[in-house]
């Protein structure tokens, strides 16, 4: 049995261990925090249903595939079941990025135990928004292509579009990246996999297409919200960079019946008041970086202590860890896990440009937590007393603490 084969053995306790914990704290969660009777969620349980009852999603603001998922468990324990399953998953996901990114099992239990206890993960996994599947659908896509599996890549990647559309443009550049960089693919190979995704693409997004069609009468890619997003980050009212109901007055464009036309019409007014107010747009942009990467919640009904301790407890060491990973890194490396940094890079401009808030930022954390279990590893491997720590944890686990070679 080889290197790799024992690692994943011995590391099958301690990850179902931490699964069973990751478990019954969403159940716990779920038991013991109310309704958040976020506008979104509601709205999401009556798209679902009407998706089921009707064939039309009658949102053109949400991509269909959450809804959908909604729809056939049902809203209640249903739904809530489904999301807690899908967040216990993506701790497994966690696990499984790090050991094969990083090649270490140590670092990978780390991250995983980290991925369960994290209370963000926990919160949005009962309260019915699309970040928790988003993020599992995002993981796999990453996870796949670290394996060099393009094919399921592809499936994932989309599905994740089909629930959220912002990584759409950004796919195609991590294909070609992932087959010449890290699988160190032929050119032809790499536009090969290229076209595949572009068959997958289409087949899976062919209903969604024909649904808006028939809709609406014209072809929409995926919806109608881009209009909206762009002009609630870049309007007169935004003081915040955020894209709440005081950052925008949108009634003016409510006597527009047609959707798609609202969103054109919305698009070009937030286009025009970044041409006519270059200055403002900078000033947003830094505004929105700030709230895109803020320590604790903005939002005043999450700005309590209990919040805010929650939040300085469990991202602020996150992301020093994961920023030090620089330091403990070879070039190789970073060449390596350069499709994770495009897609932190990408996200923070993204919303720089349209609106930004922590909910957005989440499905970036638990590739931070990859970063920031296998720097803190690597730096307690350089002393003696890190060492010895690690060697006792290993001894009660796994029974060794080296590292599997399984990527690099």
């Amino acid at each position: 049995m080889s290197d790799e084969q024992t690692g994943r053995v011995s590391a099958q306790p301690v990850l179902t261990v931490i699964l069973i914990l990751a478990l019954a704290l969403r159940l716990a969660a779920a038991l013991a925090l109310p309704d958040q009777h976020f506008g979104d969620a509601e709205e999401y349980r009556t798209a679902g249903a009407s998706l089921w009852a009707t064939g039309r999603l009658n949102q053109p603001l949400f991509m269909p595939l959450y809804p959908a998922l909604i729809g056939l468990t049902g809203p209640g324990w249903g739904q809530t079941l489904v999301d807690i399953a899908l967040s216990t998953a993506t701790v497994a996901l966690v696990h499984q990025i790090t050991l094969t990114v990083f090649a270490d099992r140590t670092a990978s239990a780390l991250a995983a135990l980290v991925a369960a206890i994290y209370p963000y993960f926990i919160f949005y996994a009962v309260v019915g928004l699309t970040e928790t599947l988003f993020i599992f659908l995002l993981l796999a896509t990453f996870l796949c292509w670290y394996r060099g599996q393009f094919a399921a890549a592809d499936v994932f990647a989309v599905l994740s579009i089909l629930t959220k559309p912002t990584i759409d443009i950004l796919v195609p550049l991590l294909i070609v990246y992932f087959a010449l960089l890290v699988h160190r693919l032929s050119l032809l190979q790499a536009l090969r996999h290229l076209a595949v995704y572009a068959v997958v693409y289409c087949v899976l997004l062919l209903p969604w297409w024909l649904h808006n069609y028939r809709d609406s009468g014209t072809f929409v890619r995926l919806n109608s919200g881009s209009g909206m997003m762009l002009y609630n980050g870049n309007n007169p009212l935004n003081q915040t960079g955020g894209a709440l109901d005081t950052d925008a007055n949108r009634e003016q464009f409510l006597t527009i019946g047609d959707p798609v036309a609202r969103d054109r019409v919305m698009w070009t007014a937030g286009m025009t008041y970044i041409k006519e107010n270059p200055g403002r747009f900078i000033e947003l942009a830094a505004l929105k970086f700030v709230r895109f990467w803020r320590l604790w919640p903005h939002t005043p009904d999450y700005a309590g202590r209990l919040y805010v301790a929650l939040s300085l407890v469990s991202f602020v060491p996150v992301l020093v860890m994961s920023m030090s990973y620089g330091l403990v890194s070879s070039r190789r490396e970073i060449v390596v896990v350069g499709p994770i940094l495009i897609l932190m890079a990408y996200f923070t401009t993204i919303h720089m440009v349209f609106a930004a808030s922590l909910r957005y930022r989440l499905p970036l954390e638990p590739f931070l937590i990859c970063f920031a279990a296998t720097a803190l590893v690597r730096i307690l491997r350089c002393g003696r007393a890190g060492r010895a720590v690690l060697a006792w944890i290993a001894d009660q686990t796994t029974g060794s603490s080296g590292s599997t070679e399984v990527h690099h």
